[in-house]
């Protein structure tokens, strides 16, 4: 120590300075001895306060070592967290704090000499020690492990246990130290959580209701086992919502329809309250059926629970119940609370457009008597035969329905604007129905034959009730009845009368086409001041009646179809004529137009009928122009264009009949092969006092220079209709002007006399 140094080294100095000479020295002088004891008080005093001040310092580092490991017993036996000193070989507990004690449910004391192994759970303690002997070797500088540890009462809790080496102790021995803290009740709610999680996502995946959670960028995160069962998309089918529409809609406009409809609802529940309005949809599910299912949902944090139900039985239940409130079980027609809902609906529908309908009331002859004799079932099935055969005859455009018993009622819609027309259609309709009931039977092995009556009455428009219309269809059909049954009767004796004209004119119509009594006659046409061409308009010489007017028979063809073989003669008439005009130098530059109705021109032999008309005469295609009205396009434009081109190949020209009173589409003009438009009469009529129609003549004619197409108007009667024609860049024209139709001979003389016409001075020559 310091001070005891001193004073030894102060002694030793002074019995040098005080005492004996050394041997072969002088004796000290007193002087010296003197300072020697001074020296020697100086040094002791020197060693003395030393001491003092290192016992002191001495003092306090134990006292601070003495609080030190004060506080640190302290905060190891009041940690909140069980602390614990192991021998890092053995694993006995060499120190263990309350909390750790607390943990394991026994007194610190009972603890020491005890090792940590025994309470470890058996199936962590391999785990545990696999870590343990890593932490020895060195690999790891600590581990830190969630384990089971077993209570002194035998209850098991989780602990997470942190461990890392600390040294060496009193005796050398390594230590380590380690940190528990019960986790028993986070694992339990952990647990709860998982298992709640788990009870959810059965729910979800057996609810009845088909779910999925869609990401905000489309991905399909979850979908339950309902929706896969619904639509039969799973994951590897359709991950995302952008892929599962475009196998649900396979028809591009209808997928593109339904998804803005979605769209358009998510965007109003994040608007407003989050919830995904329901609405129907109609799916193509993955085994290739078609289900109605009403998909909704509600908007979560980025991203959204799609709802998906299944309607199909719902829709199968309401059709059935529909289907028993409005439709007969026997024949499977509208019964008669439908047909009265039908009828409205057409008078309705006929007043809203001015269109005309027809009822036709019918019943089964003597069907009572054939039920006494062949009895209820054979009356059965007879009534659900003649049901058959009525719906094959009207189609699906007009509605049939059984009234009651064996009276069964036709609403016929839409049969035009004029009454008479209707009645004439209502009488095909009619008679076409009677042929058909007419044929044999079958029942029960048997032939049988059967006819009914038939009564018909016209509407236009709400000035009739159903019920008068029902009353009117009864009476004429008791007039059938008693005009000998298997017949038509109409209510309105006029109409009736009408229709028989109608009826007589038809038979005389298939006569004459079968003897020849059709002509064509012929209207020039002008362009640049010549006779360009004309067109070949039918006429008909009655044997009785003289020429009947096309505006009486036309119509009539179209109607019954007689249209067509009527067409083919005119084509093959007009061929016929361009190929003697072929060989005739002042007739061989002229072309001829003819008309081609609607239905002529959609039968799916017509092209092969102008070519074997071109071949057989041996006329030129390229002197052939077809003259096709606006209501043609209606029907299948691309059938049409079709055609056209094929024709065209050939050298056959066209010319659209009757521009502006139709569909007048720009789409259609693009596409159309046409080589002219015509201006009909009725816009040129009044060209000079109504400022619309000279408008469109205007518009008509800069519209077909602008598309490349030849313009001509029909119908002009005088030079003043003609000149503003051509002030207005329209050079071609036909009308009375020059001449009205004539027959061939005439009118080949018109144009030999006729070299050129530039104005109306050499009309009138």
């Amino acid at each position: 120590m310091p001070g005891i140094a001193v004073f030894v080294v102060g002694l030793a100095l002074g019995r040098w300075l005080g005492t004996a000479p050394l041997p072969g020295l002088q004796p000290r002088s007193s002087v010296l001895a003197v300072l020697g004891g001074v020296l020697l008080l100086l040094l002791l005093a020197v060693g003395v306060v030393w001491q003092l001040r290192w016992r002191r310092a001495r003092a306090r580092a134990l006292a601070a070592t003495r609080d030190s490991n004060q506080r640190i017993q302290a905060l190891f036996n009041q940690a909140a967290v069980g602390v614990v000193q192991v021998d890092a070989v053995t694993g006995a507990f060499e120190q263990v704090n309350q909390r750790y004690a607390n943990i394991l449910g026994l007194p610190m004391d009972a603890l020491r000499g005890r090792k940590f192994s025994e309470f470890i759970h058996p199936n962590d303690r391999a785990q545990h020690a696999a870590l343990k002997h890593r932490l020895g070797l060195g690999d790891v500088q600590e581990y830190q492990l969630e384990l089971r540890l077993i209570r002194s009462d035998g209850a098991i809790i989780w602990v997470e246990e942190t461990t890392s080496p600390i040294g060496q102790g009193v005796q050398g021995q390594a230590l380590n130290l380690g940190v528990v803290q019960d986790v028993t009740e986070r694992r339990r709610l952990e647990q709860r959580q998982r298992d709640n999680e788990e009870r959810i996502r059965i729910v979800m995946q057996r609810l009845p209701v088909g779910l999925a959670i869609l990401s905000d960028e489309g991905d399909i995160l979850y979908r339950n086992d309902r929706f896969v069962f619904i639509c039969g998309y799973r994951e590897e089918h359709a991950a995302t919502s952008d892929g599962w529409w475009a196998l649900a809609y396979p028809d591009e406009n209808q997928r593109t329809k339904a998804f803005e409809r979605l769209h358009q609802a998510k965007m109003r529940a994040q608007a407003l309250d989050g919830n995904i309005e329901p609405s129907e949809y109609r799916i193509v599910c993955r085994d290739g059926t078609t289900r109605t299912v009403e998909i909704g949902g509600v908007v979560m944090d980025g991203q959204y629970l799609i709802t998906l139900q299944d309607l199909s039985q719902r829709k199968a239940a309401e059709e059935e119940i529909r289907y028993l409130a409005f439709y007969d079980l026997l024949t499977q027609l509208p019964n008669r609370r439908l047909l009265l809902d039908r009828l409205q609906q057409a008078l309705v529908a006929g007043a809203r457009r001015q269109r005309c309908g027809a009822l036709l009331m019918l019943d089964v002859d003597d069907f009572k008597t054939l039920n006494e004799t062949r009895g209820h079932d054979q009356g059965d099935a007879l009534l659900c035969q003649v049901a058959t055969r009525l719906r094959d005859s009207v189609g699906t455009t007009h509605t049939v329905g059984r009234q009651g018993g064996d009276e069964f009622v036709v609403v016929l819609e839409d049969l035009g604007d004029d009454p008479v027309h209707a009645a004439a259609m209502a009488q095909e309709v009619g008679q076409a129905i009677l042929h058909a009931l007419r044929q044999p039977y079958l029942l029960d092995g048997q032939k049988c034959h059967a006819t009914v009556s038939m009564g018909a009455t016209i509407f236009q428009g709400l000035d009739d009730t159903v019920d008068e219309l029902l009353r009117r269809a009864d009476l004429a059909m008791y007039q059938a009845k008693n005009a000998g049954r298997d017949t038509l009767q109409f209510f309105d004796p006029r109409m009736q009368q009408v229709v028989r004209e109608r009826a007589t004119l038809e038979q005389d119509l298939r006569t004459g086409l079968a003897q020849q009594q059709f002509e064509l006659f012929y209207q020039p046409q002008v362009e640049d001041g010549k006779i360009s061409g004309a067109e070949g308009l039918l006429r008909w010489l009655h044997p009785l009646q003289g020429f009947v007017s096309p505006a009486a028979f036309i119509p009539l063809a179209e109607e019954s179809g007689l249209i067509v073989p009527l067409g083919e003669w005119v084509l093959q008439a007009a061929c016929a004529q361009l190929a003697l005009w072929a060989g005739q130098p002042d007739m061989a530059g002229l072309v001829l137009a003819v008309n081609v109705s609607p239905r002529q021109f959609h039968q799916a032999q017509f092209v092969t009928q102008v070519l074997q008309a071109l071949a057989h005469s041996g006329a030129p295609a390229k002197r052939l122009k077809l003259e096709l009205t606006e209501g043609l396009l209606l029907t299948d434009v691309d059938d049409t264009i079709a055609k056209m081109v094929q024709l065209k190949q050939h050298g056959v020209g066209f010319s659209l009949d009757d521009f502006g009173t139709g569909y007048s589409s720009l789409a259609y003009l693009k596409r159309l092969p046409l080589d002219q438009l015509k201006i009909d009469k009725s816009f040129v009529h009044d060209v000079l006092t109504d400022p619309n129609d000279a408008a469109i003549a205007r518009t008509i004619v800069a519209l077909g220079t602008s598309l490349g197409l030849r313009v001509i108007a029909e119908g002009v009667e005088t030079e003043a209709q003609r000149m503003f024609l051509q002030d207005n860049n329209c050079h071609a024209w036909q009308g009375y002007l020059l001449s009205p139709p004539v027959p061939v001979a005439q009118f080949e003389a018109l144009v030999r006399s006729r070299a050129s016409l530039p104005g109306l001075a050499d009309l009138s020559a």
